[in-house]
């Protein structure tokens, strides 16, 4: 395990901080950029604009967050833990199916190794010092992962923790056994060979290792294939290594028996150590010493252990084989003074001792901080949540108003992802499951940069299923103000009519009646006959629905119908201004050879009304732009004048 990880930091050169006064500022540029700028103290005190004298050059800069889950070898980590994640929330909410803590652990677990390994298929000769730091954050991660699972989510009866243990040291310091497959592929060579340490360098180092592990069965092979396994001292040290009793927490003798029968077999080991059985060969001597846990040991155990938590696990093997969980507190701060003063600890050291500690929330605090951007603090807690291995609130920190850590990471850790281009769709899943994640995503979706149809699709999508009306209405805004832009406006009424937008719906059809009074026809006519709800929202389209609606009974000679619309088009003032004279020229309409009266005297006067009140506005307007209109107001006159004689002669004959 690396001691330190060792930062980047950033120099920003800049002509500007010549002068003592420039200081440097910054601001939030869209999610997760900051824009950096220099900036003259003396002119932030200064309202009045600068004489514009200073030809000083001046830098703006783009920050921009750098993490290894946006690496694309590293990327799948973010997307498979995602779908682990989702499936872990949906078991606890199911109560017809149980949550299995462990299971989703080592899940999440198999994901990281997953992940190491395509790192190191793309790093080959590791020369990409980028890739080897990220190998080393997930090896570390994984065996402080798998640290947590072993003392908290996998059930030890009794509490005796040492085979666990055992098992996360083998699996994560692999060198002892590696070696062991070298030794045994090669038989033939230490068959014929009398000095097998010479033929393999690393032969004791390995056996060290081994017993170290607690690997016996292993220790024993490779003791019996040694060119001096036929002599007195490797005949007694085999014989000692197959008769250590082994303890079992599934089965097998009781505690107390047991302790009784290894202090008789260490004790048995001992007396022959002590003889001086094994003084004819060092290494072997070494090796019994560490068995028969002498303290005088303790220097070469060290010397062979890279970390604290191998040193650990190798004394307790031979001095206290049926330790309890709860002391392993004082064995673990012991190991660690044996490597390190308290000043020299890192995050590793703290993390791993917190968890010895059974301080799970001091270890979910300080996880926050490990450099994966949140991603182990987030995943680990929200698991120990759900199995109740840590209270829903405690106190976060003064910064942290939010006292439920799972709920505060999810929310982090969620933000942060909506940040990236392609890994937003994850953070949407993580931000479903807190009580503010609603609230969050509406402002985050709103933020998505707008880059291809397919996109839109997916945030309307998104924002649809969890009802957040606003984000359609922007989204489906922006999309109408590009369409416009191109000046398809048949493209953005859609828009409009899908994010039920009537401010924007308003303007589109205020387009679409000034067109028709240029060209007497209305574009986009399969559009406008499809409105759909906008017509309720917007009073404009509610407008041009009942006018087309109009326009097809006059044009089907549907006269009749079509004066009660006319006459209800007039009477809502629901008609724009400057649509009223081009409405009114739609009298003529009703004058035909038949002399039919379709409007009564009170509808006569409403139109006149209408008339007067059109022209009054366009003079107090001093509109230029209705000249023909009003150029017709004397055939419009005329034809309500042709319909009132109507209207009256048909009065009287009745």
């Amino acid at each position: 395990m690396s001691k330190t990880i060792v930062y980047d930091t950033l120099s920003i050169p800049d002509p500007s901080f010549i002068d003592d006064e420039v200081k440097m500022l910054g601001s939030w540029f869209g999610m997760s950029n900051i824009c950096v700028f220099p900036t003259k103290m003396s002119a932030l005190s200064n309202n009045k604009n600068s004489s514009g004298d200073d030809k000083t050059e001046r830098n703006i800069i783009h920050l921009k967050l750098k993490t290894m889950l946006f690496d694309p070898k590293v990327r799948q980590l973010v997307n498979e833990s995602s779908g682990v994640f989702q499936e872990l929330q949906t078991n606890v909410d199911d109560p017809t199916k149980s949550t299995d803590a462990l299971y989703y652990s080592r899940k999440y677990r198999a994901i990281l190794s997953t992940c190491i390994l395509a790192i190191d298929q793309s790093n080959p000769d590791k020369t990409n010092e980028t890739y080897n730091q990220y190998k080393m954050l997930l090896h570390n991660l994984q065996l402080i992962w798998h640290l947590c699972e072993v003392l908290y989510l996998v059930t030890v009866p009794g509490d005796t923790i040492l085979n666990n243990l055992l098992d996360w040291i083998k699996m994560h310091y692999e060198n002892a056994e590696n070696q062991a497959s070298v030794i045994t592929e090669n038989k033939i060579a230490y068959l014929t060979d009398e000095h097998i340490e010479e033929k393999f360098t690393f032969y004791w180092d390995t056996v060290i290792g081994l017993v170290l592990q607690g690997n016996i069965d292993t220790t024993r092979m490779l003791l019996s294939n040694h060119s001096q396994s036929d002599t007195e001292p490797f005949i007694h040290a085999i014989k000692i290594l197959k008769s250590m009793p082994t303890y079992s927490i599934y089965g097998g003798l009781p505690i107390a028996e047991y302790t009784s029968r290894f202090k008789g077999w260490q004790s048995s080991a001992k007396a022959k150590l002590e003889c001086g059985v094994f003084l004819s060969d060092s290494n072997l001597n070494n090796v019994m010493k560490i068995i028969c846990g002498d303290p005088d040991a303790i220097n070469l155990i060290r010397s062979h252990c890279s970390t604290w938590f191998q040193f650990l696990v190798a004394q307790l093997i031979y001095t206290d084989p049926t330790v309890k969980k709860h002391s392993l507190s004082l064995y673990a701060h012991r190991s660690v003074s044996k490597y390190y003063e308290e000043s020299e600890y890192n995050h590793m050291d703290t993390l791993a001792l917190d968890l010895f500690d059974g301080d799970l929330e001091g270890f979910v605090k300080k996880l926050k901080s490990y450099p994966d951007s949140g991603w182990s603090s987030t995943h680990l807690t929200n698991l120990l949540h759900l199995c109740d291995k840590i209270e829903p609130e405690f106190e976060m920190s003064e910064a942290v108003e939010n006292k439920n850590p799972n709920e505060q990471y999810l929310l982090d850790y969620g933000t942060f992802l909506m940040t990236h281009h392609s890994l937003w769709q994850a953070g949407v899943t993580y931000l479903d499951y807190c009580s503010a994640g609603k609230g969050y995503l509406s402002v985050l979706l709103s933020k998505l940069e707008i880059t291809s149809d397919l996109r839109v699709s997916k945030i309307l999508h998104y924002a649809t299923a969890r009802r957040l009306h606003n984000v359609v209405s922007s989204v489906c805004k922006v999309k109408g103000m590009l369409s416009l832009q191109k000046s398809r406006i048949g493209e953005a009424l859609c828009w409009a009519i899908r994010g039920q937008d009537s401010a924007f719906a308003t303007h589109l059809g205020d387009l679409y009646l000034k067109e028709y009074v240029k060209s007497g026809c209305f574009a986009n006519p399969d559009i406008l006959d499809n409105l759909g709800s906008i017509v309720v929202t917007c009073d404009r389209f509610m407008f041009i629905g009942k006018y087309i609606q109009f326009l097809k009974l006059a044009l089907d000679k549907k006269l009749n119908e079509a004066a009660l619309l006319y006459i209800e088009l007039l009477r809502s003032n629901i008609c724009p201004e400057y649509f009223r004279l081009t409405l009114l020229m739609d009298v003529l309409m009703f004058i035909d050879d038949s002399k039919e009266c379709y409007f009564n005297i009170t509808d006569i006067s409403l139109i006149t009304m209408r008339l007067d009140d059109a022209i009054m506005e366009s003079n107090e307007n001093n509109e230029t732009s209705d000249q023909f209109l009003l150029s017709q107001v004397e055939k419009i006159r005329q034809g309500i004048v042709q319909l009132l004689s109507i209207s009256l002669l048909k009065k009287k004959i009745v």
